[in-house]
């Protein structure tokens, strides 16, 4: 940016020289030996005007270039940071809109460093210089062609505050849209399954003219200022050549002189016609810095432990919970929740819906943050250890399952920390692919491990996507594994013979299963019953029956269900 500025100045500089050594010219063409002197001074603009263009040339690929790598290096940041984030940030800013500052709010800012610093530095330098050179020809002259200026700045500063304001609504207005956009894309299905397709269109066509009467704001407001700029600079030219002529008629300044002065101002002409559009330009690319300055200011509520790193290998797996609050968007979802993992064991959490088993096991990864001296993995408090070495340690296989748009191979490679790094890599996946019932399904599969899913993993089934979630969550092979009920979308059937499978997997291993099935989790070691938030029940399935309770009441509606689904079938 530097190295451009200087090449900038150079340009200006050079460009000053021309006009003297064009008034220098006029005047030895009214000498008494024009052949002698006007040889020269021609040769000297051409070689000024060719240093000129060499200038020009390198400031502008110095300075574009270094606005280019600050867009790019802004746009990874951006990224990195909101990596960092947590899953609760993204309740706050939708995924529309962040894309719409990663893109449209990044680019703006990029416009402002590239060619709005190359013309404030232009037009800062070449007023500067200019003015003082038309001072030294002609004071008098230069006041009355000065003499719009003032006004100029008066426009221009009434309308930074309407450009500012515009252009902040514009480009808010624009990420609800890509939020709304990405909103309706992702739920196609839903949309086509209830014929909603005329009434989203319908919306999306009005945000669409409300964007557009935001954006036509802004275009007015620009449209208004350019033409009042250029206006108000003719007026110097005209009175330049009005009082100009006065003085070379009365003798005060020479034809040379005159040319000379004309040059000068005309050096000023794009500056002034520029400075509306640069006004614009910044009033557009603060607004859009501002926009990113909140995301890059939000500092993530999920802070890496300082602590020593905890290899995979030394990791038992002994989990201990103690009196656990947890609260939720303002509302207290876990109640003073005590619970030990014993390393090794299988542990069931049910409950009825809203009772917070999901956010429970959330906690042990610290997908949802809780203050320390509350959660130990083998002693250790979780806050302290680093958050790559916690999260290696425990596969987590969500009841939403989300697979990229990729294979089902390189879907279930994301659980494996070195990504591929290990030639024995396939041999896991297709062992953690088997672990999870996928067998018949890739048999079906036109590429088996190697068929792209889709966006989302559309191409998939619902339990199919479960299934693949579930692999990935086996596949590194982790000390602790928590199944939030990520077999849901299978019937009960084909979930208990995945589960028996899965014992293999989870013999050894600190398991946490959540289902919604009693049949499916009546094997695990201990059953943990929750309801709004508390540890209500400890115990065997038998147990728990003979003492009735929630339990209780969730084994017999489930069961009265499929009684009752098995009676309307027959």
């Amino acid at each position: 940016m530097a190295l451009g500025c200087a090449a900038l100045v150079a340009t200006s500089a050079l460009a000053l020289v021309v006009p003297y050594l064009l008034g220098r010219t006029i005047e030895a063409l009214r000498g008494p030996a024009p052949s002698d002197a006007v040889p020269p001074l021609a040769v000297a603009m051409i070689a000024f005007a060719a240093a000129q263009a060499t200038f020009r040339i390198a400031s502008r690929i110095l300075l574009f270039n270094a606005a280019r790598k600050a867009e790019y290096d802004l746009r990874s940041d951006l990224f990195a940071h909101l990596l960092r984030q947590p899953p609760s940030f993204f309740r706050r800013y939708p995924v529309g809109d962040v894309m719409s500052r990663l893109t449209q709010d990044v680019q703006t800012v990029r416009a402002m460093w590239g060619p709005g610093v190359l013309n404030v530095v232009n037009t800062t330098f070449l007023f500067g210089t200019g003015v003082a050179l038309m001072f030294g020809i002609d004071a008098r002259l230069a006041l009355w062609a000065l003499l719009p200026y003032p006004l100029m700045v008066l426009v221009g500063r009434g309308f930074a505050g309407r450009l500012y304001r515009s252009s902040r609504d514009v480009q808010d207005y624009l990420g609800r849209v890509s939020a709304a956009v990405q909103e309706d894309l992702g739920g196609i299905g839903v949309i086509k399954a209830y014929t909603a397709e005329p009434e989203r269109e319908r919306r999306f066509a009005r945000m669409a003219d409300d964007l557009l009467r935001k954006n036509m704001r802004v275009t007015l407001l620009r449209g208004q200022l350019m033409p009042l700029l250029g206006g108000l600079g003719s007026v110097s030219v005209v009175v330049v050549l009005y009082v100009g002529g006065h003085a070379y008629v009365d003798g005060r300044i020479d034809l040379g002189q005159l040319v000379q002065f004309n040059a000068y101002l005309a050096l000023l002409v794009w500056p002034t016609l520029a400075f509306g559009w640069m006004l614009s330009l910044f009033q557009r690319g603060i607004a859009a810095w501002k926009r990113l300055a909140a995301l890059l200011d939000a500092e993530p509520t999920i802070v890496d432990g300082s602590g020593p790193d905890l290899p995979p290998e030394h990791v038992r797996g002994d989990i201990d919970i103690r009196h656990l609050s947890v609260e939720v968007d303002g509302r207290r979802v876990l109640d003073d929740v005590s619970l030990a993992l014993p390393a090794g064991s299988v542990t069931a959490l049910v409950g009825r819906t809203g009772a917070g088993k999901s956010v429970l096991v959330e906690t042990l990864p610290r997908l949802i943050e809780t203050p320390p001296g509350h959660i130990f993995l083998d002693g250790r408090d979780i806050t302290t250890l680093p958050l790559a070495s916690l999260r290696r340690a425990i596969g987590y296989a969500p009841q939403e399952a989300y697979l990229f748009s990729t294979t089902i191979a390189d879907n279930i490679r994301h659980g494996l920390a070195h990504a591929g790094a290990d030639p024995n890599d396939d041999v896991r996946i297709r062992r953690a692919a088997h672990a999870a019932g996928l067998d018949r399904d890739l048999a079906a599969l036109p590429n088996g491990l190697d068929t792209l899913v889709g966006e989302r993993g559309i191409t998939l089934s619902g339990g199919q996507r479960q299934r693949v979630a579930l692999a990935r969550a086996i596949a590194a092979e982790p000390r602790v594994l928590i199944l939030d009920d990520s077999l849901s979308s299978v019937d009960a059937q084909t979930e208990r013979e995945i589960l028996a499978q899965l014992d293999e997997v989870m013999r050894g291993r600190t398991t946490v299963l959540i289902s919604h099935r009693i049949a499916a989790i009546r094997r695990a070691d201990r059953i943990v019953v929750l309801d709004e938030g508390r540890v209500v029940a400890t115990g065997t399935h038998d147990e728990l029956l003979a003492a009735g309770g929630v339990y209780a009441d969730l084994y017999r509606t489930e069961f009265e269900d499929a009684d009752a689904g098995a009676e309307g079938v027959a």
